[in-house]
């Protein structure tokens, strides 16, 4: 009976490791469509692989209705939602994909595929102070239970491609970040003193809406306009546009600070130290890996 037992914990141990898809939510309205268009298809592979709803080419409020409410206000937007750029949607589509790939085997980061692009509860305003700060936002989004809508894809910006992976590379680890991960205090005390304090008309190093003094923020050990967002108590900004740094950054290019700003070669340790004995991420090989994404 204690070996029949002993086999039984055995094997449940297994099955708990095991990651079992499954939408649990009620299917959104309209239901997805696998179509004959290479995107179409791409969007329904994410339903097949992930249980996640990828609209691209859905027009009009109806298209935004499902079970749990309305998934965004069109009405923000003076042409409502627009369907995305088919060429557009096919890299994109790609992309994200592909990022999905790279990170499969960290089931920490796996709840963050339904954030991907910056949904629940990010608004069209910051999603524009966000390109302000220099992260690509190629997109509008309405997200919810699951469900995605990628629309006016470069409708608004000239493509640039590692920009675009660079937004892609933030929402994904914004979730993560800013949810379930805890910053170590050595990494905030470095830049404390010049967080903005709790309003984004405070922000140090922003003279302006579209100026910023790279030079002073850089000598502050901040890599990227959107570091200086975070506050001391919570500088999530600050550790994700690390990670984004490092991850989508050539290495001889990332050097030019490392060797000379101190403060950003003391941060930088931190972020490799603290996610490869947290989360087993080797945050350079993943560099390598992800310069040759989409080329």
């Amino acid at each position: 009976m204690s070996l029949i037992l002993l086999i039984t914990s055995f094997a449940s141990c297994e099955e708990e490791d095991v990651l079992v898809s499954g939408f649990n939510g009620r299917d959104p309205f309209p239901i997805i469509e696998q179509g004959t268009t290479e995107a179409s298809q791409l969007a329904y592979g994410f339903l097949e692989e992930h249980d996640l709803h990828m609209y691209y080419d859905l027009e009009g409020e109806e298209a935004l209705q499902t079970e749990y409410g309305a998934m965004g206000e069109p009405s923000k937007f003076v042409d409502g939602v627009l369907p995305a750029d088919e060429e557009r949607a096919v890299i994109f589509l790609k992309l994200i994909d592909e990022m999905f790939d790279l990170f499969s085997d960290y089931r920490e980061l796996q709840f963050a595929r339904r954030w991907i692009l910056v949904g629940n509860g990010f608004s069209s305003s910051t999603a524009e102070k966000l390109d302000t700060y220099g992260y690509n936002r190629d997109i509008l989004y309405y997200n919810t239970q699951g469900t995605q809508m990628i629309s006016n894809v470069n409708n608004d910006f000239e493509f640039n491609l590692s920009l675009t992976k660079e937004m892609l590379l933030f929402a994904y680890f914004h979730a993560y970040v800013d949810y379930g991960y805890n910053i170590p205090v050595e990494f905030s005390s470095i830049s404390g003193d010049f967080y903005r304090q709790y309003t984004f008309s405070s922000i140090p190093f922003h003279t302006s809406e579209t100026e910023y003094d790279e030079e002073g923020a850089t000598d502050a050990g901040f890599v990227h306009p959107w570091g200086p967002v975070g506050i001391s108590i919570k500088p999530h900004e600050d550790w994700e546009s690390y990670i984004v740094w490092i991850i989508s950054r050539p290495k001889a290019e990332r050097d030019v600070w490392l060797d000379t700003k101190p403060l950003i070669k003391a941060k930088y340790d931190i972020v490799v130290e603290s996610m490869a004995n947290n989360l087993g991420m080797d945050l350079e090989a993943f560099s390598t890996e992800w310069q040759s994404v989409g080329i």
